[in-house]
């Protein structure tokens, strides 16, 4: 190698050298791409583990109006089921793009969160005894209570007893058919996966009515001027959000996260998005005075 050729060859490498430090220094300047504040909890405990692993899976519904709904073209869920998942991730100091929403209907939330196919479910899912000796629950976010759905031009159920007689559907894994069995035993069940599929069934005249929460029927009516609400409540049904059976640290965590967001303004913010408009509903103030404390 010639002399020219070692000095040339030496002068590429200090180019190259003082581009490197240069780049280097403006991505130290450069303004960063803001991230959730990552925060801390003891060693081990659920939350700590969820926040190491850096993604959270929530189980959601993706066909009920006004909580969790899946939009065909965008792929997103929105709903106040949703909005209130978000809220406690931000809360464990992740962001939105580390959440993986999951379809949770009513026959698989509760053996979502006993494989550990979710961390949380946040999905219509009301609280009683026979759910709580299996999983973990929340104190309640949302109050509702069952009703009827029927076409508008249906004039011969006016009341649950009404249904005795007549073909009524639900979704699988619900309560709402033992708490009508119990109120018109005569009633015929159809149990079908998700409530979407029983709206379709009613219109084609395979069943009488759809029986459910009655949030849950109000979304569907407020969608389609064909069906409408008859029976008022005939039962209360606590919403709670669910953890897998012995996690009792990730219920305290959540259950404090509820009572901030009550106490705060979000809970109000988010019922006043999501179910405001909604004709015949409790306001925000009136449902949140109803609210307990405990699961």
């Amino acid at each position: 190698m010639t002399t020219l050729t070692i000095i040339k060859s030496l002068a590429l490498v200090m180019a190259v050298s003082f581009l490197a430090v240069a780049c280097g220094d403006n991505d130290r300047n450069a303004p960063k791409t803001p991230v959730a504040a990552m925060k801390s909890f003891p060693a081990g405990s659920t939350m700590d583990q969820i926040v190491k692993r850096g993604r959270i899976t929530i189980g959601v519904k993706y066909d009920v109006p006004l909580f969790g709904l899946l939009d065909p073209l965008s792929s997103k869920v929105d709903g106040l089921d949703v909005a209130i998942g978000k809220e406690i991730v931000k809360e464990l100091g992740l962001g939105e793009s580390q959440i993986e929403f999951v379809e949770a209907v009513s026959a698989n939330r509760i053996p979502y969160l006993q494989q550990d196919k979710a961390d949380l479910v946040i999905s219509t899912m009301t609280i009683n005894e026979e759910r709580k000796q299996q999983i973990e629950f929340s104190r309640p976010y949302y109050l509702a209570g069952q009703s009827i759905l029927v076409k508008k031009d249906n004039t011969t159920i006016k009341s649950v007893t009404d249904l005795n007689g007549k073909r009524v559907c639900s979704a699988q894994g619900s309560t709402s058919e033992k708490n009508v069995a119990e109120r018109a035993p005569q009633a015929q069940f159809l149990s079908l996966q998700v409530y979407s599929a029983c709206i379709s069934s009613m219109k084609d005249g395979r069943v009488d009515a759809v029986t459910t929460d009655d949030i849950i029927l109000a979304g569907f009516a407020a969608a389609d001027k064909d069906l409408k609400l008859v029976g008022g409540q005939f039962t209360q049904e606590p919403y709670g959000i669910g953890m897998k059976k012995g996690k009792t640290d990730m219920q305290t965590f959540v259950n404090d996260v509820l009572t901030k967001m009550l106490a705060d303004g979000r809970w109000e913010a988010l019922y006043k998005k999501y179910l405001g408009n909604v004709e015949g509903l409790p306001s925000s103030s009136e449902l949140k005075a109803k609210l307990p404390s405990t699961p």
